[in-house]
């Protein structure tokens, strides 16, 4: 199957288990036509090959930043989340026909799809992780059925999915879905498509009075799921409930989702380094009932890319990790150092700025190595390219 330019892998369903009991059935005709018709929509996270034929030197991959947005060169930020590839396309053109050229051709493919566990946790027989790329088709029930299905004590009724909003407010949306019906019905034409980082949560009945005696656990946490409430419940001792984090975890994105009457969730920003790592005790903020604790992975974490070139010893493309070691001196580490005829003192990175223009630093890296004087090393940018020059016949 051919969505939007993009090959698409389905898996087919070849059964179902409710309640712990194993049921055969199929995709409804609605369900088939459902997915016959969906469009892949751009994420953040996504890499994008772009084409620009009247300025050639724009045609490259873009990373889609968490905001949903890349940055176009000399034409700055443009927003591309939620677009498909042809929309993306036409979105583009106009930025450039706008004020650049009186017409404009571009196209959009989608060059790397972004990654990310789809978290199940709540009243399912065997909650976890599922693996999941943004060029695959995972729908709700698929999802619920791959975790065992429901438990007898599931609210089927009131099954959520928490979605992340692109726009760094760490904001995630909540849509509720009735999976109890469909069941009932043998309909899926309300099924929902499922995306990277998703997390779904099963309830389980005994209504709002049990709501208030847990709180859900998620991320890179040793014991996910529903854990008891208790008052005076702070961050040091849920991490402690939850039997610490995991080897993955991004201590500084961890947040709590806090659930409000609209029915969607505010966002409390935790920084776990400056809690665990200098004892700031702001952030021991105490949880409340039916709250979600969530820490994030870094796993699976879009990278920016740098390349080296001239006297290292791995030369080519590198990912940049988050923090900070995403630094020239660093990131030449890494790579195996510089070679005996590194001129290590004038070390040159190139960088291309939002309104395109060329900027090009020097860096003494072997002072910095010598010396052991990090603080002094340049943090590098997705699209820098760092050059290690040659020695010259006097060794400058």
């Amino acid at each position: 199957m051919r969505v939007s330019g993009q090959s698409f892998r389905i898996r087919p369903w070849l059964g179902l288990a409710l309640f712990g009991i194993g049921i055969v059935v199929g995709l409804s005709a609605t369900a088939q036509v459902v997915l016959e018709g969906v469009e892949r929509r751009v994420l953040a996270g996504d890499r994008l090959n772009i084409s620009v034929q009247e300025q050639p030197d724009m045609s490259r991959v873009y990373a889609v930043a968490g905001d949903g947005s890349i940055d176009f060169g000399f034409a700055g930020r443009v927003f591309v989340a939620e677009l498909t590839t042809d929309e993306a396309s036409r979105a583009l053109e106009r930025v450039l026909e706008g004020s650049y050229f009186k017409e404009a051709n571009v196209t959009v493919s989608i060059a790397n799809f972004v990654e990310g566990d789809v978290l199940l946790t709540g009243a399912l027989n065997s909650p976890g992780t599922l693996p999941f790329r943004g060029d695959s088709i995972l729908t709700l029930m698929e999802a619920i059925f791959r975790a065992g299905g429901l438990q007898e004590r599931a609210a089927g009724d009131r099954v959520r999915i928490l979605r992340w909003v692109p726009g760094g407010s760490m904001e995630r949306q909540a849509i509720e879905v009735n999976v109890q019906a469909m069941l009932d019905k043998m309909d899926f034409s309300k099924d929902q498509y499922l995306r990277p980082r998703d997390i779904v949560v099963v309830p389980h009945r005994g209504g709002e009075e049990e709501g208030r005696n847990e709180f859900l656990a998620l991320g890179e946490v040793h014991k996910p799921g529903f854990h008891p409430y208790t008052p005076e419940l702070d961050i040091i001792k849920v991490v402690t409930r939850v039997g610490g984090l995991g080897e993955f975890a991004d201590w500084d994105g961890a947040r709590i989702l806090r659930p409000r009457p609209s029915g969607d969730y505010s966002v409390v920003p935790l920084n776990l380094n400056r809690l665990f790592g200098v004892a700031d005790m702001s952030m021991n903020l105490l949880l409340q009932p039916g709250d979600i604790f969530f820490v994030p992975s870094t796993r699976n974490l879009v990278r920016a890319q740098v390349y080296l070139l001239g006297e290292v010893n791995k030369r080519g493309a590198v990912s940049l990790g988050s923090g900070p070691n995403a630094t020239v001196a660093r990131v030449i580490l890494s790579q195996g150092g510089m070679t005996d005829f590194a001129n290590a003192s004038r070390v040159q990175i190139q960088r291309t700025a939002p309104d395109g223009s060329k900027k090009s630093m020097q860096v003494d890296v072997g002072r910095i190595l010598k010396q052991g004087t990090f603080e002094d090393d340049v943090p590098l940018q997705d699209g820098d390219v760092v050059i290690v020059p040659e020695k010259g016949i006097l060794g400058l």
